[in-house]
C-alpha cells in the first residue's frame, strides 16, 4: 500500500554517496557488534572480512555471483560459507538479485534490500552524520 512505501532517497549524487557511507557505517556497526558480542565467531569475522574485501569499504560483487550460481567451485569454500553464515547472522541470508528485470546493478540490489532489512531511512542518517562524518565542514 502506498501509505506504507518507505520515503523515496533523493537521487542527487552527492546525497547517494553520503547514503552509501551510511549504509557501510551501519553495516560495520553491525557486523562488529555481532562479533563482540560472540554472535558471529572469530573465525567467520576473519573468513567474511576476507572474503568481501576490507570491512572499510566491503564489496559483495563475488558473493553475489556466487549465490547466484554463476561461481559454483565456491560453493565448498570456507570464506565463502563463513560469509553467509554472517549474512545469514545479520538477517540478509534471502537477499536476492534479479538480472532478467532490472537494469539495477546487482551490488545496488544487495544494498536496497540492506535499507529495507535494516530499516535505514534518512532521518535516521542525518541523526548519525557526526558518528561517521569525520570532517564536521561535511555535514551539511
Amino acid at each position: 500500500m502506498p501509505h506504507e512505501m518507505p520515503a523515496r532517497l533523493p537521487d542527487e549524487p552527492h546525497f547517494q554517496r553520503v547514503w552509501q557511507h551510511y549504509r557501510e557505517f551501519v553495516f560495520k556497526s553491525a557486523f562488529a557488534q555481532k562479533v563482540e558480542e560472540g554472535i558471529i565467531s572469530e573465525e567467520d569475522a576473519e573468513n567474511f572480512t576476507r572474503f568481501v574485501g576490507s570491512i572499510n569499504h566491503p564489496t559483495f560483487s563475488l558473493f553475489i555471483l556466487a549465490k547466484s550460481g554463476n561461481l559454483s567451485h565456491l560453493e565448498h569454500d570456507e570464506t565463502f560459507k563463513s560469509t553467509m553464515r554472517v549474512l545469514d547472522t545479520m538477517g540478509l541470508k534471502d537477499v536476492t538479485f534479479d538480472r532478467h528485470t532490472t537494469t539495477m546493478p546487482i551490488e545496488e540490489q544487495f544494498w536496497q534490500q540492506f535499507d529495507g532489512v535494516f530499516q535505514l531511512t534518512e532521518k535516521e542518517m542525518k541523526k548519525d552524520l557526526p558518528l561517521f562524518i569525520s570532517d564536521s565542514s561535511n555535514l551539511s
